[in-house]
């Protein structure tokens, strides 16, 4: 009799446990067939499909370093020597510092009329001076020198007598007077200003806006707001066409200009001695 009231006595005290170990049993075969089983594996998978690459950080840097230096070391020589072959052979300068120069390469005799900001073979002009020029390409400037001013000796001339006679209607001046002028063209730009007058986007002539009361200009004749329309019958209808007579004019004995003044076309006649 006491022993079956001990064992009903351990019974009742086993049953919570043995409610609890049923209810997990119960849990772990729910989870077991609702959780994923590839988890891990997937995992796992996906981790060795990452790319994996080997970059020389240094090697890189040195060979960019390599080029740059070998580019940028092109680049000034190509600059400096393409400079060293040009002339300036000609200089106006206006009180705006505004203006033109002519220039040309020396193995070729073809020349070139700039303005400010216009473009030579990517060189800028970008200042004008009296006997120098300002060219401007990536950043840098090039000064270039008034081909009259690389002269080791600089040309003197001696002036005995009048240079200038005038003759009924004709001038009549020295040789040396001319040479004087030509060898310093900034000497010119001094005493006399000039600008194109443009008729339905062409030039048509050169108007003169300056000349001083001493100026040489002034004593052959020429007076401000004269309009110069040629010069021994070659018609101005470019800079191009002015410097062409001023490169020819060391040679001719004698000129004749067309000027409008007014609305009266004038002659001037030089004879040169």
């Amino acid at each position: 009799m006491n022993t079956n009231i001990d064992f009903n006595n351990v019974l009742k005290k086993l049953i919570p446990f043995i409610g609890i170990v049923l209810f997990s049993m119960l849990l772990n075969t729910i989870l077991f067939f609702f959780l994923p089983k590839s988890y891990f594996s997937k995992t796992m998978s996906e981790n060795r499909t990452i790319d994996y690459k080997k970059y020389k950080i240094r090697e890189g840097f040195e060979e960019k370093k390599i080029v740059k230096k070998k580019l940028k070391k092109h680049i000034v020589k190509k600059e400096y020597a393409l400079i060293s072959n040009i002339l300036l052979n000609m200089i106006y300068q206006e009180e705006n510092q505004n203006g033109w120069i002519v220039i040309a390469e020396k193995s070729s005799r073809k020349t070139t009329i700039l303005g400010i900001n216009e473009l030579y073979k990517n060189y800028k002009l970008l200042k004008i001076f009296e006997n120098h020029v300002i060219f401007e390409k990536n950043n840098r400037e090039y000064k270039l020198l008034l081909n009259s001013e690389k002269q080791k000796t600089p040309y003197i001339v001696e002036k005995t007598g009048v240079s200038i006679e005038k003759i009924d209607d004709q001038y009549q001046l020295k040789r040396d007077l001319i040479n004087e002028y030509t060898q310093n063209s900034s000497k010119i730009w001094k005493e006399i200003s000039i600008k194109e007058t443009v008729t339905n986007g062409s030039i048509n002539g050169f108007k003169i806006t300056r000349i001083p009361q001493k100026s040489v200009f002034k004593k052959l004749g020429l007076r401000q707001g004269d309009i110069i329309k040629s010069v021994n019958n070659v018609k101005l209808k470019s800079y191009a066409d002015a410097f062409n007579i001023y490169k020819k004019i060391s040679k001719v004995k004698n000129m004749k200009f067309v000027v409008l003044r007014g609305n009266q076309e004038v002659e001037l006649e030089y004879e040169i001695k």
